[in-house]
C-alpha cells in the first residue's frame, strides 16, 4: 500500500542543493537516475537502453551531481579495458598469424587502412583485440576505417595510432558491438550526430567547423530530444539576452525548462510568455545573427541612455 513508503528506514533523504539543479535542469531521466544512484541503486533499475543511460548521466556530471568515475551502469560479465589482457610473446603472434586465417588476413587489411606496416607492438595490440576482446576481424576493420575518418577530419594525412584504436575497441566491446551489422548501425548513428552537430554549429554561430567534445555532449543531446532549429536559435538569442554572450551550460538549462513544460515551438513558447511575463517586462528578442561562443555583445551608449530615460520616474505635476 501507498502507506508502506513512508516506513521509518525506507525514506530517502536528497541534499536541497542537488533537488534545486535537477528542478531548474528540468531533465527528468537525469532527475530519475540520480534518485536511483542515491538508493543505492544503478541504471540497472530503469527499463532504459545504454545511450539514454548515457545522456542522463552526462546531465548529472554537468550539474556536478556525480564524480566522474561515478559507477552507472550495472556489473555484466563482460571485459573491461582494466582486466589485464595476456601478455603475448612475438612467438604467440607468429603462430596466429600462421594458423589463425582470420588474423592472418586481418593484418594486411589494416596495414592499407593505416598506410604503413604494422609493427611488433602494434600486432601485439591488434591481436589483443581479437583474441582477448573477441571482437570478428570485419568488425575490427570496420572500426579502423572510422577511427582513421575521424584522423582525417582532425587534419590532411592524419592516421590513427593502434593504442587509440584500442581505446574505441573497448569502448565498442562494452556496448556490445561485436557484430558488423551493430558496427554499421552505430556508425550510422555517429554519422547522423556528427553531421546534425555540425549543422546547429553553423546554425548557432555561423561557423562550419566539427563540435569539440564538450560541445558534443550538449548537441547530442538537443538532437536525441528533437530541438527545432526555430527553438535552438530562440534559445540562443534568449541566452545571449540575459547574459550579454553565450554559455552553452545556459542554453541548455532554457531548453530543458521549455521541454519540461512541453513548449516544443517557437509559438508556444512566445504564447507561454505572454501569459506568464509581468507587466513590466520587455519582450523578449527575435532570433538574429549570434556572437561565436564567449564573444561579448556591445551595447551603444544610445541604446544606454534610452535604457536609462525608460525607467526614471515619471512626474505627476508635468503629466497635469
Amino acid at each position: 500500500m501507498a502507506q508502506d513508503f513512508l516506513f521509518p528506514g525506507n525514506i530517502l533523504s536528497l541534499h536541497r542543493a542537488a533537488v534545486d539543479k535537477l528542478a531548474q535542469q528540468g531533465d527528468g531521466d537525469a532527475a530519475l537516475l540520480y534518485l536511483c544512484l542515491a538508493a543505492g541503486e544503478h541504471s540497472g533499475a530503469l527499463p532504459w537502453g545504454p545511450e539514454r543511460v548515457e545522456g542522463a548521466k552526462n546531465t548529472l556530471l554537468q550539474l556536478g551531481l556525480i564524480p566522474e568515475d561515478q559507477a552507472v551502469l550495472p556489473p555484466v560479465p563482460q571485459k573491461l579495458e582494466d582486466d589485464r589482457p595476456p601478455e603475448y610473446s612475438a612467438q604467440d603472434i607468429a603462430q596466429a598469424l600462421q594458423s589463425q586465417a582470420g588474423f592472418r588476413d586481418l593484418v594486411p587489411a589494416v596495414e592499407q587502412v593505416l598506410g604503413k606496416v604494422l609493427s611488433p607492438a602494434d600486432l601485439k595490440i591488434l591481436y589483443t583485440l581479437y583474441d582477448f576482446l573477441g571482437l570478428p576481424p570485419e568488425v575490427l576493420l570496420t572500426l579502423t576505417g572510422w577511427c582513421a575518418q575521424q584522423a582525417k577530419a582532425k587534419g590532411p594525412g592524419r592516421k590513427p595510432t593502434l593504442p587509440q584504436i584500442r581505446r574505441e575497441a573497448y569502448k565498442w566491446q562494452k556496448a556490445g558491438i561485436d557484430t558488423l551489422e551493430a558496427a554499421d548501425a552505430h556508425l550510422r548513428r555517429l554519422s547522423r550526430l556528427n553531421q546534425r552537430g555540425a549543422e546547429i554549429i553553423q546554425l548557432l554561430f555561423g561557423e562550419s567547423r566539427t563540435p569539440v567534445a564538450r560541445e558534443a555532449e550538449y548537441l547530442d543531446q538537443w538532437i536525441q530530444k528533437g530541438f527545432s532549429d526555430d527553438l535552438l536559435l530562440l534559445a540562443r538569442d534568449r541566452t545571449i539576452y540575459h547574459l550579454q554572450g553565450f554559455k552553452w551550460n545556459y542554453m541548455n538549462g532554457i531548453l530543458n525548462r521549455w521541454r519540461e513544460k512541453g513548449l516544443t515551438t517557437v509559438e508556444a513558447v512566445e504564447a507561454y510568455d505572454r501569459t506568464h511575463r509581468p507587466a513590466y517586462a520587455k519582450p523578449r528578442p527575435a532570433a538574429g545573427p549570434a556572437p561565436s561562443p564567449g564573444q561579448r555583445t556591445v551595447v551603444s551608449r544610445e541604446a544606454v541612455d534610452r535604457m536609462f530615460q525608460e525607467f526614471q520616474p515619471t512626474d505627476p505635476k508635468k503629466e497635469g
